[in-house]
């Protein structure tokens, strides 16, 4: 659902004329709530600022960027590898001589992309340092050598240095790897430890105190309210960026289910999309029109299709009227009964805000992979496919290029988030034009009273709660993944208010944080086995939040993979949609329900699918499934709408 987000004149930048009959105490109190609103700006800011961070070192390390990847950590920062302790040149040394063989890039028919998910970041109180979990999916190996799966969590340390955030101490724990042609995975039995509690998971930036530094010992309305129209600017750029990336990842949801009428609407009316090597369409007819060459609209029984939209970094122009984000769609789709396949792509998309609201302006996707499910990335490489001839572009492709086994850097739209500077591409892949954004220049809007911009600090405050209420949401639902995978049930059941509820399909109703902490115990007593392996990623979230801040709703995706190390492998996919609110201060679950999709054995994959599986799922038989939000551009109602 679209929550709009009021931006009164007040919100405006302001340009003030002295007052000489307002009252100092009531200006010092107002100096006072600026100072504090500044402090929590600037940590919402930095926890943004560590998600792209991390997002980048994925992206960098896909392409074998290694100059840039090692310019991601503090001068005097440190990695924990399989190799070792390194410091940030050891780590640009290493990654040179055993993965790039001495050169940038990678080697033809190399792949290693190494997906970020889930993250749970948390903000230390005084706002210099950080802490952040996050789970790595690896797809490794060589076309005509080996392929292989490798899975871990990162639990980084962060640090603010010279003004711009970097990674300080990284440790990544391996969480389970395997050859491809096996049954399933192999389980590492290492501990991961764990940097947060629920209630901290549920407080990403802590209540910062600022001061009233920079403002001088008399506070007025002039410096108050030019700090305060900067403020508002930053806190309307956190939301715009939530909505861009909840339109990204809408996006991917409705592709899943061939909703295309839905997909088409989310697009601007001079859109362009370029799906590879197929061509250009142009116009939101066109595009419509293009949609139709993938099949008809909703699925067929049997039929997978599913897009996640993951590691997504937006940039949000100073004016608050475009954006540009680049991401990794996984590809699971395939015939139950026929054939399956994976794909992984880049996009780097752009957006527009029309009347108030987010649109695509460009959706621009780069196939790198596309392979059978059956013989895997070492034995099978298909082409991408080239322009329709039933439904054919407008204009032909932007960019010539190969997919694996052929070496191709999609281009970024952003500068390397610690140095600043444009990515250091392989040779002979370089690339010209600008990097992010213009400063905009910023209309003014005369406020003359004390009363007026008290209204303003006000609507920032309120802003600056949904940004906050976003990330906490985000961090519930990591939190509650890496609990289960732990078999943490007094944990999983502090993440719930008080009368907080579950509802999971095949599993049952609990009503109260105690009795989903009894039922949890009931369900699965004892200690998990190291031999057993679970992985809950729960990544692509969409999350709607109330106007005051104070609740939000949220669509989660699960992206689960176990079994029994060393034995057969499952997979496990479905959709959470979920109620937050705070409790004591603190963000927590209210409601949580989930549908299972499908569930399948590693061996065979999707297409090899019989409907009895480790958990009740409907597929290969195909039913709707219930959304919190109306299409955010066009309003059209999907087939279930959740009240």
């Amino acid at each position: 659902m679209k929550i709009p987000i009021l931006i009164l004149a007040a919100c405006a930048p302001y340009l003030f004329s002295a007052d000489t009959s307002a009252d100092s105490r009531q200006l010092q109190a107002l100096q006072q709530r600026v100072a504090r609103l500044e402090a929590n700006v600037r940590g919402a800011e930095a926890v943004r600022a560590i998600k792209r961070l991390q997002y980048a070192y994925g992206h960098y390390a896909e392409f074998g960027l290694w100059n840039d990847f090692a310019d991601l950590f503090a001068e005097n920062g440190v990695g924990y590898y399989p190799s070792g302790q390194l410091g940030k040149e050891g780590i640009r040394q290493l990654f040179f001589r055993d993965i790039g063989k001495g050169k940038l890039g990678l080697r033809e028919g190399q792949l290693y992309p190494h997906i970020m998910l889930q993250p749970v970041v948390t903000l230390s109180p005084d706002g210099k340092t950080a802490k952040g979990r996050w789970r790595v999916l690896a797809m490794l190996g060589s076309y005509g050598g080996a392929a292989l799966w490798a899975g871990g969590v990162y639990e980084n340390e962060y640090m603010l240095e010279n003004g711009v955030w970097k990674i300080n101490d990284l440790h990544y724990y391996s969480r389970f790897t395997g050859r491809y042609e096996q049954d399933g995975w192999t389980a590492d039995k290492e501990p991961i430890p764990i940097h947060y509690s629920p209630a901290r998971a549920g407080t990403p930036v802590p209540e910062i105190s600022g001061t009233a530094a920079g403002f001088g010992a008399a506070p007025d309305l002039q410096t108050l309210s030019r700090r305060l129209a900067g403020l508002v600017q930053r806190a309307r750029i956190l939301n715009d960026e939530n909505e861009v990336a909840n339109l990204q990842n809408i996006y991917g949801y409705y592709v899943d289910r061939k909703m295309w009428d839905d997909v088409a609407d989310l697009f601007a009316h001079d859109a362009t999309m370029e799906l590879g090597r197929q061509g250009v369409y142009a116009g939101k007819a066109s595009i419509r029109r293009a949609l139709n060459q993938f099949g008809p609209g909703g699925l067929r029984e049997g039929e997978l299709n599913d897009r996640l939209q993951l590691q997504t970094i937006v940039h949000v122009s100073p004016d608050g009227r475009s954006a540009k984000a680049r991401g990794v769609e996984l590809t699971m789709a395939g015939i139950n009964g026929v054939g399956g396949e994976w794909g992984e792509s880049i996009f780097e998309n752009e957006f527009v805000k029309e009347n108030g609201v987010w649109t695509i302006k460009s959706l621009h996707v780069y196939p790198r992979l596309l392979t059978d499910y059956d013989k895997g990335w070492a034995k099978d490489a298909k082409p991408a496919p080239g322009p329709s001839k039933e439904f054919p572009p407008d204009r032909p492709p932007t960019e010539a290029y190969e997919t694996f086994p052929k070496f191709y850097v999609p281009p970024f739209h952003f500068a390397n988030p610690v140095t600043g500077l444009a990515p250091q591409y392989p040779e002979g892949m370089g690339r010209g034009g600008s990097l992010g954004f213009k400063p905009a220049a910023m209309a003014a809007r005369p406020v003359r009273t004390v009363a007026q911009l008290e209204k303003g600090i006000e609507e920032a405050e309120r802003q600056l709660k949904i940004a906050l209420a976003y990330d906490a949401a985000e961090n519930l639902a990591g939190a509650y993944g890496y609990y289960l995978d732990e078999f943490m049930w007094d944990a999983i059941a502090d993440l719930f208010t008080i009368d907080g509820i579950r509802d999971l399909s095949s599993i049952g109703f609990e009503s109260g944080r105690e009795e989903i902490r009894t039922s949890l115990k009931r369900r699965y007593p004892g200690k998990k086995s190291n031999d057993y392996l679970t992985v809950h990623q729960l990544v692509q979230p969409v999350i709607h939040v109330a106007p005051d801040g104070g609740s939000a709703k949220m669509r989660v995706r699960l992206f689960q993979l176990g079994g029994v190390s060393g034995g057969s492998g499952m997979w496990i996919a479905g959709v959470y949609e979920c109620k937050t609110a705070i409790e004591d201060r603190v963000w927590k679950f209210r409601a949580m329900d989930l549908d299972y999709i499908w569930t399948a054995d590693y061996k065979g994959g999707w297409a090899r699918v019989s409907g009895k599986g480790f958990v009740a799922a409907p597929f290969p038989k195909i039913v709707d499934l219930p959304f919190h939000y109306v299409n955010p551009v066009s309003g059209r109602k999907p087939p279930v709408l959740l009240k």
